[in-house]
């Protein structure tokens, strides 16, 4: 399915080849959740909040600074999955959240090789 919007393209790719998650952050009564859109090459990843934010590039540039778009594609691909009910979704306590955000800082890969680090 092409669309005339290549971003809307992109977002489409990305719902199709699983690219998006859900990811629900729970302790005790409190729960929180976000996405995360996998770059094509699944070599980066984006957070993204619906309708908020993303922390790529474009939604920065593009999005907030310049206004000269209303989403990035990883927020476009967060709105059709959630439409479609198309996205994986991970559920993980606190803590675990917690380690590997601060493992993903430190530059350590889940299976304990670290990254380069300044």
């Amino acid at each position: 399915m092409q669309t005339r919007d290549p971003r809307e393209n992109r977002a489409i790719k990305a719902v199709l080849e699983k690219r998006v998650k859900k990811v629900k952050v729970k302790t005790g009564s409190w729960e929180t959740y976000f996405f995360i859109v996998e770059g094509s090459q699944k070599e980066k990843f984006y957070l993204v909040i619906p309708g908020l934010y993303c922390s790529c590039p474009d939604f920065l540039f593009s999005v907030r600074f310049r206004k000269r778009k209303e989403k990035c594609y990883h927020m476009m691909a967060v709105d059709i999955a959630l439409k479609e009910g198309k996205y994986e979704e991970i559920e993980m306590d606190k803590d675990t959240f917690l380690s590997r955000i601060v493992n993903t800082l430190l530059g350590k890969a889940p299976g304990g090789s670290k990254g380069r680090r300044k």
